[in-house]
């Protein structure tokens, strides 16, 4: 069984527990999010997510003309993050602004679509990316004969629980507690919500077309909180699900090859993703070709909101 568009038999298996009101000191927000705790202590998560990102204002984030004005004039545009001469902002937004669709300029859509997407895609990929430099180092320690103190080995048990490997495979580990690139989480965020658009991502904000049976609306489609757990459980569905197998192993062997993932490439393991099997593939990538998604694979998440917001009147 697979999780994929809303023409699949869909699967998605993340319990999420609410976090709610701790300040991030790497971030200028407030979390809002969930995410399952592995750690004995808890840590901060470095990305969050709040009804209303500090430095807009609600009538911004409900807005979608006024949210494009309010990214415009912080300098927050796509075309500067592919060239790497600037950061991606530090603004998570819980969902999309449901007059999405009102705005009459395709292409301007398109962009703020994904200016939206970008950072929690990119803050969720952290979280991972932090997972998996801890394993690695735990990795490197049992390789050399060193013992693992009592928090290592229940930090270690309970990111295996998370990832489904139970019979301790640690390679097998690895190869899933993996970032997914933001160009194949963009094209297939795009492709499941008609650019953010669609009614189950307003009302449900589901952005990958989960199902699942609990916290779903009459449809049978699967409910999120935000935005940001929504993008949590497709990340998390990608290095888990064995319909999947074929796309962790093509990462994996990049990687081996000195070479970070390309979504272009894992596209080709997602046709389980949707019942349209190779045209699904086709489409995603022709998404990420004319779109130039891939040019986003190397943007980085800014950990301070940018000096022209607060120039351009808004709360600090």
């Amino acid at each position: 069984m697979a999780t994929g568009s809303h023409g699949s038999k869909l699967f998605s298996i993340l319990c999420l527990s609410a976090v709610i009101g701790g300040t991030v000191g790497m971030y200028a927000t407030v979390l809002q999010g969930s995410r399952p705790p592995v750690d004995v202590a808890v840590r901060p998560a470095p990305a969050v997510v709040a009804e209303v990102p500090v430095g807009l204002s609600g009538e911004d984030v409900a807005s979608a003309a006024r949210l494009d004005r309010a990214f415009r004039r912080m300098g927050y545009q796509l075309d500067a993050i592919r060239i790497g001469t600037a950061e991606v902002p530090p603004l998570f937004l819980a969902q999309v602004p449901h007059d999405l669709d009102d705005m009459p300029d395709p292409d301007s859509r398109k962009a703020l679509f994904l200016r939206v997407m970008l950072p929690l895609v990119l803050a969720a990929n952290e979280e991972i990316a932090e997972d998996r430099a801890r394993l690695q180092s735990l990795l490197a320690r049992k390789a050399a004969r060193q013992s693992l103190t009592h928090p290592d080995q229940v930090w270690l048990k309970a990111l295996a629980e998370r990832y489904e490997v139970e019979d301790g495979d640690m390679n097998r580990l690895l190869a899933r507690v993996d970032i997914v690139p933001p160009s194949l989480a963009l094209a297939q965020a795009a492709e499941e919500t008609g650019w953010g658009t669609s009614r189950l991502v307003r009302r449900s904000r589901n952005l990958f077309g989960h199902t699942a049976d609990t916290a779903s609306d009459e449809t049978g489609m699967r409910q999120f909180g935000s935005l940001q757990d929504a993008v949590r459980a497709y990340l998390l569905n990608l290095n888990t699900h064995r319909a999947y197998d074929g796309l962790r192993r093509a990462r994996m062997k990049a990687r081996a090859k000195g070479h970070q993932p390309d979504g272009h490439q894992l596209a080709d393991a997602l046709r389980a993703y949707s019942e349209r099997g190779e045209a699904y593939v086709g489409t995603i990538r022709s998404l990420i070709r004319r779109n130039d998604l891939v040019a986003l694979d190397n943007a980085r998440l800014g950990r301070v909101l940018p000096v022209r917001l607060a120039s351009a009147g808004f709360a600090p």
